[in-house]
């Protein structure tokens, strides 16, 4: 019987300051990428929004329609509320993981949640808490999956391109 050789997956994380370097950064895995990578993406909506309804709809509609023009028209994107770092969107592959329900709450909403899914991805304890930092500060995460090759390439990329 042949059984089909499992590739391992790798997911890797990038923060960036702002959502134009996240866009010269997805164009460069589209350039790069060999085999099939997937992506996604989390921000923090920031404290403005707390408060606003309407500009966090506002905001919301913005992103979505700017990350389906940016990664494709059947890219999820939703967002949720965590207790530790606010209103929070989400797009790309992960997105049915944030969403996914425990009980009453999404799993993106509870506190802990966004750790335990960068755990679950492979990231390790310290680059997971790290990351989250960041994104508490406003630094929007870019997370990268696929082949081992793959994501060693890109990683290399995505340095070159800070320079």
């Amino acid at each position: 019987m042949n059984v089909p050789k499992t590739i391992q997956k790798r997911a890797f994380l990038k923060a960036y300051e702002q959502i134009a370097q996240i866009e010269i950064a997805i164009k460069a895995i589209k350039e790069n990428s060999t085999t099939e990578v997937v992506l996604s993406i989390l921000g923090n909506f920031g404290e403005e929004h707390s408060n606003n309804p309407k500009g966090l709809a506002n905001k919301k509609k913005y992103l979505e329609t700017y990350f389906k023009e940016l990664m494709g028209p059947d890219t999820d994107f939703d967002s949720f509320y965590n207790p530790e770092t606010g209103y929070v969107f989400v797009t790309g592959f992960i997105v049915p993981m944030f969403l996914h329900r425990v009980g009453e709450k999404k799993i993106g909403g509870l506190s802990g949640g966004p750790y335990g899914i960068l755990r679950g991805l492979g990231i390790s304890k310290d680059r997971a808490a790290t990351f989250l930092k960041k994104l508490n500060n406003g630094k929007y995460l870019l997370l990268v999956r696929g082949n081992r090759f793959d994501i060693q390439t890109l990683e290399g990329i995505l340095e070159e391109l800070e320079k």
